[in-house]
């Protein structure tokens, strides 16, 4: 004679909608914290200073001198754009010299990469490119105006 007492239901596919439902929700709150943390990173608006190489290129391309334009192409601006940014970003390119925007040592280095690449440009290139660059950073509020030299007191 079988046993007979309490049996033991299985609601297998009862179980599976409850642990995918808290599942679900925990993916959602731990999304929800994450967009919020992020939010709160962004700078205000107006506040932080962004510089896009993209940007910067449009810039500059579209305040190039022609003679400019018929011997460089927007490939070439966007390399020296970027070389300049590298020199300006790492110190140790500059032997612990400040980084100064569109400065004949920039261009210099600017001209080696570039050669060390093989593309060669004039450096009337680089330094047209180089000079509105500069500028752009300036309107952009990313670079002031160059520091005034202190007068020696003796």
């Amino acid at each position: 004679m079988p046993k007979t007492g309490p049996r033991r239901r299985r609601y297998p596919g009862r179980m599976a909608i409850v642990l995918a439902v808290v599942l679900g929700a925990l993916l959602v709150m731990f999304a929800a914290a994450m967009w919020w943390q992020e939010r709160r990173r962004l700078p205000e608006p107006g506040g932080a200073i962004v510089y896009g190489v993209e940007d910067a290129l449009v810039y500059v391309w579209e305040r190039l001198p022609a003679d400019v334009t018929e011997t460089a192409r927007r490939a070439d601006v966007r390399r020296i754009l970027e070389w300049e940014i590298h020199y300006l970003q790492h110190p140790s390119e500059r032997s612990g010299a400040p980084g100064v925007a569109g400065s004949v040592a920039s261009a210099a280095y600017v001209q080696n990469q570039s050669l060390a690449e093989g593309h060669a440009y004039e450096p009337e290139v680089i330094f047209a490119v180089l000079d509105l660059q500069a500028e752009y950073l300036r309107e952009l509020g990313a670079v002031g105006d160059a520091a005034a030299q202190p007068e020696s007191g003796s």
